[in-house]
């Protein structure tokens, strides 16, 4: 929700796709899984700052997921109690590749 009552942002665009994304280098030995980041959107509906709050077994995988969520993820910001735009975090999880799956 947002702060004092009012909504919480709302993903409206931009994917990331498990496949094509996912880093060239350990692509091959699929060593990653899953990641979950903390977003910030601003006001405008843009990533502004991503942190990574359970990694996956991949650093580059990780830090792929930022970057990708800050330059494609789009946002209906979140609102306060009079509907007025704000800042807020929203939390994602990304999924790359399974332990065990080909």
């Amino acid at each position: 929700m947002g702060q004092g009552g009012g909504q919480a942002a709302v993903k409206i665009a931009g994917e990331i796709n498990s496949a094509r994304d996912y880093p060239i280098a350990s692509r091959d030995l699929r060593i990653g899984d899953h990641v979950i980041v903390a977003l910030t959107v601003g006001t405008d509906g843009r990533v502004s700052a991503c942190r990574v709050v359970r990694p996956s077994r991949d650093r580059e995988a990780d830090a792929i997921t930022c970057r990708l969520a800050q330059s494609r993820f789009r946002f209906r910001p979140a609102t306060d109690a009079a509907g007025q735009p704000v800042a807020s975090t929203y939390g994602w999880r990304q999924r790359w590749f399974y332990p065990g799956t080909p």
